[in-house]
């Protein structure tokens, strides 16, 4: 395995299914691997980014809507920035389309950047995942361990 990959994990655990990424990154295998980082940001910045993808891969993982709770959709990172791409429910300081926009003018290699989403429904205030996130947790956990070691042998 010869490359580098970061994982930028989003989301509020006392939001509800925001907390989707955070409960599926947490239920992966111990990181033992040299070559993964995994940084639960809570809120994407083009900093960030920018980090992440001058040392390598990068996989953003978040709570979306607009798909079934509990389903998982994995697209590269530029689609999020689009109308018909997922929307992640995370509150950001910055839209996520402005961050990604703003890290790929300062010359962050999008092409190099993957996004997970995590489908939920109930985003207020409060702990726990709603049952059907919870139930679609194990798809998450091997999606996410599947593309990290891709960025790995990439």
């Amino acid at each position: 395995m010869t490359g580098r990959c970061t994982v930028l994990v989003c989301g509020d655990v006392a939001r509800g299914d925001d907390g989707a990424a955070i409960a599926a990154v947490a239920r992966l295998a111990p990181f033992k691997r040299t070559g993964v980082r995994v940084r639960v940001i809570g809120q994407l910045q083009p900093d960030d980014l920018i980090d992440a993808l001058s040392d390598g891969r990068c996989v953003v993982v978040d709570a979306v809507r607009g798909i079934e709770p509990g389903q998982v959709v994995e697209v590269p990172l530029e689609a999020v920035s689009g109308p018909a791409g997922p929307q992640p429910a995370s509150s950001h300081a910055l839209p996520v389309r402005t961050a990604i926009g703003l890290a790929q003018v300062l010359g962050a290699d999008m092409s190099r950047a993957s996004f997970i989403g995590i489908g939920g429904s109930a985003f207020g205030l409060g702990f726990g995942l709603s049952p059907a996130v919870e139930n679609g947790l194990g798809r998450a956990v091997a999606t996410i361990d599947r593309a990290i070691h891709e960025a790995e042998v990439a």
